[in-house]
């Protein structure tokens, strides 16, 4: 409130400068205010991307030797799977048990 006063005074005795001051003040009002909501707004989309990401989920392979060029192998297996985007959905893996299952079946 002191500030308006000021500027009130400002405007009243200086009408040059003092429009050259608001004009500062107002840049410098709207600076602050527009980086406090910018961060905020950045706050926002890194929660929302954080809670939206899938789930990745690693999975090791058992401890049992793997022939040569066979991890090779069955990694391009997987990429194949996954398609262009790398993401496996819960159905994929389901229809790869399928296969198997139906073509280890005896």
């Amino acid at each position: 409130m002191d500030e308006l006063k000021l500027l009130i005074e400002m405007v009243a005795n200086l009408p040059s400068l003092a429009v050259w001051v608001l004009v500062g003040y107002l840049i410098y009002k709207v600076a602050i205010v527009g980086s406090v909501y910018g961060v905020i707004r950045l706050a926002i989309i890194k929660v929302h991307d954080w809670k939206v990401k899938p789930v990745e989920v690693r999975m090791k392979l058992g401890a049992q030797p793997l022939g040569e060029g066979a991890i090779e192998a069955l990694n391009a297996q997987i990429a194949r799977l996954a398609g262009p985007s790398g993401y496996i959905h819960m159905s994929d893996i389901q229809k790869l048990r399928e296969a198997l299952d139906a073509k280890l079946k005896p």
